[in-house]
């Protein structure tokens, strides 16, 4: 069996000119003494050689833990005059660099191993972690050691990925950037702005290839700080666009739209028999639920008096049960099981008003938001949260009784809304189902303004899923300027202000797609940092994880 003074010299970091004075292991703390071991030193300034020991002096630091035990060193160096006469230092200790930084409180092997958990878990949970590994620090040690890494800048990338992300919902939002070949991050900006894309920009003609969204402030920045740069519109925005204008144009034709039926509603004739719906589970009664709680708390109550009286002690039973040691002593010295004082029902203010609720219910009117309304008219003080829990519970009493859901329920209508409209045409044709194109081309025979965008739209949408090219974009762009539906007139408009970077989105195969992820690796990372994450902090962690 090898020593302890051996285990220690194996363990403890003592080939960098130390020796191994003394080894002291208490219950919970390890404590040894290392004295340094070469002739002399060089001074931290001029670098010049001294071997004129000044006097001795303690470092005291710690170490990597041994198990659960903490290690604490007690490190002996000595102070040399510096005998350069130009120096500004007169005195100096000696150094050891691959040991300890100076001033330092911890080894460099503790403190890289801190800074990799202050990196992957930030402050609180990363202090809590290593508290837990016997390396107790504080949480702004480790968002320290964080602000003081410096994070090797990633390469120029050839193809970047610009796209924004929320500091603040709605408020505040920075810029993203990421490498489209290399798949990770690049750097983050503090805000979208034109200027702050552009500064970045200008430090790196290297770029070749910009895939952004359709925002101006970054097609403006890309082609001021890149202007050489290939602009690439992202094709999922171009989609979005499209099904925006689309919906829109549908919109105007609500009305005989609705007459079309929804492809994924079975048709039912007057004549035959309503779909039966299945009931809802019934929610047990207040009496049955403090009956079931009752119950428990008996079970629970011959349990701890049984073994109580057989010997076993308070805090031995609080262990086994994991339960809190008032409710263990009262259980077990009491002679029967403590019942639970009866409260009485408080007043509900929505009491009142039920009738009216109800009467309304019964003549059809099952809107929530209407019914609140109403008995707000009435004096109600209550938010809607209390209406929708009672009109919810209405539903469910009905499930449970389709005998009366059928006779007192009209057959909603299933008519096909200007988003499922959208949504036939944006769906790829080889997806469709045969009812959802039956029910598109029921679409096109409504009106003319709704064929034309019907067949405009599937156009556009085989442009970027083909990658037809110029040609066929611009000639795309012509159409729907000339077609006189409004809606695709002013897209096709809005398309001309940024009509390079469209033709290349139809051109090439860059895409926006991996840089959206990263933006919700982004959010998963800030809300672990608990929201309001500084920017530095954030921007750091994700540059040291990439």
């Amino acid at each position: 069996m090898p020593s302890t003074r051996n285990l220690a010299t194996n363990l403890l970091p003592t080939d960098d000119g130390l020796r191994l004075d003394d080894v002291s292991i208490g219950p919970d703390q390890i404590v040894a003494t290392l004295e340094a071991t070469a002739s002399r030193s060089t001074c931290p300034i001029c670098d010049t050689w001294s071997e004129a020991v000044h006097s001795l002096y303690q470092r005291t630091i710690a170490d990597l833990p041994w198990g659960r035990q903490t290690v604490r060193l007690h490190l002996r160096v000595r102070k040399f005059f510096c005998r350069q006469p130009t120096c500004s230092r007169r005195v100096f200790t000696e150094r050891l660099p691959s040991m300890v930084a100076p001033y330092a409180r911890r080894t460099r092997r503790l403190t890289e191993i801190v800074r990799l958990l202050a990196f992957a878990l930030g402050g609180e949970p990363g202090a809590r972690i290593v508290e837990r590994l016997g390396m107790a620090t504080s949480p702004a040690t480790l968002l320290r050691l964080i602000r003081r890494t410096a994070v090797v800048a990633a390469p120029t990338p050839r193809a970047l990925g610009v796209d924004d992300w929320a500091q603040r919902k709605r408020h505040t939002y920075g810029t993203i950037l990421i490498d489209l070949e290399e798949h990770r991050l690049v750097d983050l900006l503090p805000d979208r702005t034109a200027d702050a894309l552009a500064s970045w920009l200008q430090d790196r003609p290297e770029i070749e290839v910009i895939s952004r969204d359709r925002s101006g402030a970054y097609a403006d920045g890309a082609a001021r700080g890149a202007p050489d740069a290939m602009q690439v519109a992202d094709r999922f925005h171009l989609t979005r666009n499209l099904g925006e204008s689309l919906d829109r144009c549908f919109n105007r034709y609500r009305s005989v739209i609705k007459e079309i039926e929804r492809p994924d509603v079975p048709h039912r004739t007057e004549d035959e028999t309503p779909i039966p719906i299945r009931p809802a589970p019934p929610r047990p009664s207040l009496e049955a639920e403090q009956e079931r709680k009752r119950a428990a708390r008996q079970s629970r109550y011959m349990l701890i008096r049984e073994c109580y009286l057989k010997g076993a002690s308070i805090s031995e039973l609080t262990r086994e049960l994991k339960l809190n040691w008032k409710t263990v002593r009262k259980y077990a010295q009491a002679d029967q099981c403590p019942e639970r004082a009866l409260r009485p029902p408080r007043p509900r203010l929505l009491t009142p008003y039920e009738p009216h609720l109800l009467r309304r219910w019964a003549e059809g009117c099952h809107n929530g938001v209407r019914l609140y309304r109403e008995i707000a008219a009435q004096g109600f003080s209550g938010s809607r949260i209390h209406v929708a829990r009672f009109v919810a519970q209405l539903r469910r009493d009905q499930l449970a009784n389709p005998a009366t859901t059928a006779s007192a329920t009209p057959v909603p209508s299933q008519g096909l809304t200007p988003r499922d409209a959208t949504w036939l045409v944006i769906r790829s044709a080889l997806e469709r189902t045969p009812a959802e194109q039956t029910t598109l081309d029921q679409l096109t025979q409504l009106a003319p303004d709704l064929e034309r965008a019907v067949v405009l739209g599937e156009r556009f949408l085989a442009l970027l899923r083909q990658r037809q090219g110029d040609l066929a974009c611009d000639q795309w762009v012509t159409d729907a300027a000339t077609s006189g539906v409004p809606e695709l007139r002013r897209f096709a408009i809005k398309l001309k202000q940024d009509l390079s970077a469209v033709r290349a989105a139809c051109r090439e195969a860059w895409s926006n797609g991996q840089t959206e992820g990263h933006v919700h690796k982004l959010k998963l990372l800030k809300r672990s940092m608990y929201g309001p994450a500084k920017f530095d902090l954030l921007r750091l962690r994700l540059l040291h994880a990439a």
